[in-house]
């Protein structure tokens, strides 16, 4: 029996057993890091480590009770890391990507301070959190010309883009191009240009990506549906697998020699198979007749750099690293008892009727979070989960302030909100059934349980699209000193979430020479403290506030959410060096 009380049926059953067992097989390849070589094999030694580690924890996830969209960012995550690992293992001179994706990342970050006018007086620490290893500094001025990573669109058009003909028969991971070729078969699933989508729902938080927590037996926001953890899991297994393979074939020379590599990846890829099949019967996303490959795509190579002025902080040389000296000790404690207020009311949503089924959405879905949050920030080896989680409270807080900030245009805002997501979910339909599956089946992943009722509503002629999220973030921060220092925030904690070479490096402590890998620096787990219980304390205050018919009580429960999770950023301002 999982943690949240609902019974398997036999098909869950037998995917979660399928999980279990690619994560144990997975669990036993030993992994060593060398410091000692080129920064792009040194990135390339970290990937297979940091992808499983991410399904671990989402497979941890699977009946939690609290937490089911955040098992749908990490799956996302793992996505976009196969096809990444697919890309460079099929051409490992690629890896070197890794270095350009490297600078094109800390330059990201330094013209969001500039675009946002905010500071970061150790900048430093978020642009190399390590010490000056593998050449990953850029001091060396080697690798300034090194290409970024194609994008995820780029990738998918890779993925699908006509290959010559091979074979009939599915070849045997006898050998390294044999084993890429049926990674592509695992990842080159129905409808998984759709499935991207519905995984982006979730990795966002947004109400698509709420919607996948909405059952008949669950707690709305808290428990995730059967159909999407099976397609979730999918993915997640296809990316890791995927990585595993690509980071083989990009750095041969790092398998470790007391393992048998070739039963050992026909291993991982047989389980990668039946977590698939396993999937398929529950989600439903299968085709029932063939698809014509769409020949004008065209293989994608890495993008030629953009026009963008590379900012000098983007390199840095040995003398200018920061010490890893900080701790996010008193911004814990000050979580901690910010997550005690958030405990403090309990809300009935029938009181006052028939609840707001996205009010419903958010208040269990703030809770949720924040509990995902807690829960694993100091957990060796899971708090990376409480990075995703924040950065999911962070985005949909700022959505929600947007909403609510003119109460004289509240119900234009809502129109625009939810025309918004009827457009994503159409367009996610549209493309599931363009690739084979279904329209019944496409239409089923968005359905709603007996006990909701839908208002059909049709999308409005000439609609708005929602601003960007670097505009309502930057309206989110305007009681703050420094208004866009969220913006900042977002981009540093999606590091993590994109699975970016310098996220990667936000997960590695060094000590006395002595790495550890799954662990977070103090300055990422200071900002994903402060900005989950600052996006918790929007989230859980307003829906409360209106589930509560705006209740005395509930509007103290709001205010006291707030002053709460000001102390939280008192603490941890001095820890990440935002605002």
């Amino acid at each position: 029996m999982r943690p949240d009380g609902r019974v398997e049926t036999s098909q869950t059953r037998t995917l979660r057993a399928a999980t279990r067992a690619l994560r144990l097989h997975l669990d036993t390849l030993p992994i060593d890091v060398s410091v000692d070589v080129s920064g792009d094999h040194f990135l390339a030694g970290l990937a297979f480590m940091f992808a499983r580690q991410r399904y671990d924890c989402a497979e941890s996830m699977i009946g939690a009770g609290f937490g089911g969209t955040v098992l749908g960012s990490m799956a996302r995550s793992l996505l976009v890391d196969g096809l990444r690992w697919l890309w460079i293992g099929e051409q490992p001179h690629r890896r070197r990507a890794l270095l350009g994706d490297l600078l094109e990342e800390r330059n990201r970050i330094c013209i969001a301070l500039e675009k946002a006018d905010a500071s970061c007086p150790i900048l430093t620490r978020w642009l190399m959190p390590l010490p000056a290893v593998a050449d990953l500094t850029g001091q060396s001025m080697s690798w300034v010309d090194a290409p970024p990573m194609p994008s995820e669109d780029q990738l998918l058009d890779d993925l699908f883009a006509p290959t010559a003909p091979g074979p009939s028969a599915v070849p045997t991971a006898t050998h390294l191009p044999a084993q890429l070729r049926i990674a592509r078969q695992l990842l080159d699933m129905v409808g998984l240009r759709g499935a991207a989508m519905v995984l982006a729902h979730a990795g966002h938080g947004n109400h698509l990506g709420m919607l996948s927590s909405l059952t008949d037996d669950g707690v709305a926001g808290h428990d995730l549906r059967a159909d999407h953890e099976a397609l979730f899991m999918q993915v997640a297994a296809a990316g890791v697998v995927t990585t595993l393979l690509g980071a083989v074939a990009a750095t041969p020379e790092s398998w470790p020699p007391d393992v048998e590599q070739e039963p050992y990846l026909q291993r991982a890829v047989d389980l990668a198979a039946d977590v698939a099949a396993a999937a398929v019967p529950i989600h439903g996303l299968a085709t029932t007749r063939a698809v014509r490959a769409q020949s004008s795509r065209s293989q994608s190579r890495a993008r030629p750099r953009q026009p963008v002025l590379l900012r000098p902080q983007a390199l840095l040389a040995a003398d200018d690293l920061l010490p890893d000296v900080n701790s996010a000790a008193e911004v814990a404690f000050a979580a901690e008892a910010y997550y005690e207020v958030a405990r403090t009311m309990a809300i009935n949503p029938w009181e006052h009727g028939s609840p707001i089924l996205h009010s419903f959405l958010t208040y269990g879905g703030g809770h949720s979070g924040l509990q995902t949050v807690i829960s694993t920030y100091n957990q060796p080896g899971s708090a990376v989960i409480s990075v995703f989680a924040a950065r999911m409270l962070l985005e949909e807080a700022a959505r929600l302030i947007w909403r609510y900030s003119d109460p004289t245009i509240v119900e234009e805002r809502a129109k625009q909100y939810f025309d918004e997501y009827r457009a994503r979910q159409r367009k996610t339909i549209n493309t599931l059934v363009n690739a084979g599956v279904p329209k019944a089946a496409a239409e089923s992943i968005f359905s709603r349980p007996s006990n909701v009722i839908l208002t059909p509503e049709g999308i409005a002629r000439g609609r708005t699209p929602l601003p960007s999220i670097s505009v309502m973030l930057r309206q989110m921060g305007a009681p703050f000193p420094e208004p866009g220092w969220l913006e900042v925030a977002y981009s540093m904690l999606s590091q993590v979430t994109h699975s970016t070479a310098l996220g990667h490096l936000h997960t590695v402590r060094f000590s006395n020479g002595i790495w550890q890998g799954n662990a977070l620096s103090a300055e990422m787990q200071a900002l994903a403290l402060d900005v989950a219980c600052l996006g918790s304390a929007h989230l859980i205050g307003l829906s409360a506030a209106v589930l509560a018919d705006l209740s005395e009580e509930s509007k103290s429960y709001r205010h006291a959410l707030l002053r709460s999770s000001a102390q939280v950023h008192n603490a941890a301002r001095l820890v990440h060096g935002l605002d």
